[in-house]
């Protein structure tokens, strides 16, 4: 009975073992395979070999996976580089081209600016030389004046005399030796304007005297005496004032009373005269415009 259980276990023993080694002997694919032949070893190399490359051609396309990323990132790092550039040379571009045009125009500017000034200067010299000649012809017209007008001082001497106390007493009460000639000056200007003719008179008098502002102070006691109609005595302060200076903004003024003056008096031919130096010396004037062409 013993040998019978015996045999019987060795037969299920080799029938397990048998069918193990019918189904797994000689197969590659096991982690450990077993029973191979030749040509199964060799296929086992082969497909061993197979799997390292595969493991490499994987990790290689991992790589160049990689590569192609920062390839694409330098990619994209280079075409933002190459807009800057573009952008900046098409800025140095405009920046030039705005620069040679700015430079042409400034030359065009400046060759019109120059032809601006030398007919400017032309213009400039033959008004020069009208108000040479008038003002030459002016001075020979006051040269020969100055005599006839002597008469005319001498005549009104008495009536300066008659004046000369109520002057000396105003001098006194307005102690203009004491006063600076600017200050003087400031009141002589709005007893003027007030038509306070006799203190103005007495202030400009003064200024004369004290060789202050005399060309101007000459001037006005010639329109003091203008607006008084007194215009026998306005014509020698004119003249006065001329003589001393030309240079006055009131010159125009000047000459206008000047030649109204000498027609008040009849002598028409001296107002011609002023009247033609007015108008060369100074054509822009109001008073050139105003006054009447006479040959």
């Amino acid at each position: 009975m013993k040998k019978i259980f015996y045999f019987a276990a060795i037969v299920a023993a080799t029938s397990m073992f048998a069918e193990v080694s019918v189904f797994d002997a000689g197969n590659i694919n096991k982690e450990n395979p077993y029973g191979l032949t030749e040509n199964e070893k060799v296929l086992l190399n082969n497909k061993k070999k197979v799997d390292r490359l595969d493991q490499n051609i994987g990790s290689m396309q991992s790589d160049v996976s990689l590569v192609q990323e920062n390839i694409e990132g330098v990619k994209s790092l280079l075409d933002g580089i190459n807009k800057r550039i573009l952008a900046i040379e098409t800025r140095v571009n405009e920046l030039e081209n705005n620069l040679n045009l700015q430079k042409t125009t400034s030359t065009k500017d400046i060759a019109n600016l120059k032809s601006q000034i030398k007919a400017n200067q032309a213009q400039q010299d033959k008004d020069i030389k009208k108000i040479t000649t008038a003002l030459s012809e002016l001075t020979s017209l006051i040269s020969s004046k100055s005599v006839e007008t002597t008469d005319a001082k001498s005549t009104n001497s008495e009536s300066n005399d008659k004046k000369s106390d109520t002057k000396e007493k105003r001098s006194d009460s307005l102690k203009l030796d004491d006063m600076p000639g600017a200050e003087v000056l400031a009141m002589a200007d709005k007893a003027y304007k007030s038509k306070e003719y006799l203190k103005a008179s007495e202030c400009f008098e003064h200024l004369i005297k004290k060789n202050y502002k005399p060309a101007y102070s000459n001037f006005m006691l010639g329109e003091i005496s203008y607006f008084n109609k007194d215009y026998k005595s306005a014509i020698p302060y004119y003249e006065k004032s001329v003589a001393i200076s030309q240079k006055g903004n009131y010159m125009p003024k000047l000459l206008y009373h000047t030649a109204i003056s000498f027609d008040k008096i009849g002598d028409t031919k001296s107002a011609n005269k002023f009247y033609k130096a007015l108008k060369q010396a100074y054509p822009d004037s109001q008073e050139a415009k105003t006054a009447p062409d006479r040959k």
